[in-house]
């Protein structure tokens, strides 16, 4: 839930520049830039963008899903060279990295925005779920299998398929670590808020970081707390 740093979608190109493979490259920069279904009319939803990453869990805020996108992806590279490194296996890079910028890409199509902060599903995420989706998409614009694996693998034992290369549980573990530390700080905050300010928040306002609330507490306890953020909830 960390929105101290501004992220766009330029900071994923960036990180999309990393793919050695030309062809795949510039297939997930498309994707990034124009995030679109080939088989699909585009829902009214919300945009890739401002999206959340869930609508009450981890990185359930405007632009969650950038933040959570972009996390994961650094967090797998990480995980390729702790691979590399310490088990001497060596790791398909350009998988990892093109698997992690896309992985979640059509969330923003399930979701609608009610009022801000909140969000329900939108007629299509009633439908279908983002994973179909997006497995869907690679399947149309002809990525590689083991690209398409990662994605459709990603959330583990409850995927369609398990993951079954290096690649594809990299991502699965990156992505439910970056998922879990802003679900778990999240909350913390939320219990902090409770015992400092008095407030049951559901929601955070874009100004107040899940993170630096912990840290106030942890450094000047409720007094510190009370101290930056009773004005700002």
């Amino acid at each position: 839930m960390k929105r101290a740093v501004v992220m766009k979608e330029e900071d994923l190109i960036n990180l999309a520049e990393k793919i050695g493979d030309q062809s795949l490259r510039d297939k997930v920069i498309e994707m990034i830039r124009n995030p679109r279904l080939s088989f699909l009319e585009m829902p009214n939803s919300t945009t890739f963008s401002k999206s959340p990453a869930s609508k009450r869990r981890h990185h359930s805020y405007e632009s969650g899903l950038l933040v959570h996108t972009y996390s994961t992806t650094k967090v797998a590279i990480a995980l390729a060279d702790i691979v590399e490194e310490v088990y001497g296996v060596k790791v398909n890079r350009d998988v990892v990295i093109a698997a992690s910028l896309l992985h979640d890409l059509f969330k923003f199509a399930t979701y609608s925005q009610t009022y801000p902060g909140k969000y329900n599903r939108s007629k299509l995420g009633e439908m279908i779920d983002h994973l179909s989706l997006i497995t869907g998409e690679l399947y149309a614009r002809r990525f590689p299998i083991e690209v398409i694996h990662a994605v459709a693998s990603h959330h583990g034992d409850a995927s369609p398929i398990e993951p079954r290369t290096i690649e594809a549980l990299i991502l699965h573990i990156a992505d439910n670590a970056d998922a879990e530390m802003n679900d778990k700080v999240f909350w913390a905050a939320k219990d902090i808020i409770r015992e400092c300010l008095g407030l049951d928040v559901q929601t955070l306002p874009k100004e107040v970081s899940p993170f630096k609330v912990v840290l106030a507490k942890k450094e000047g306890g409720c007094e510190e707390v009370r101290r930056r953020f009773s004005s700002l909830l």
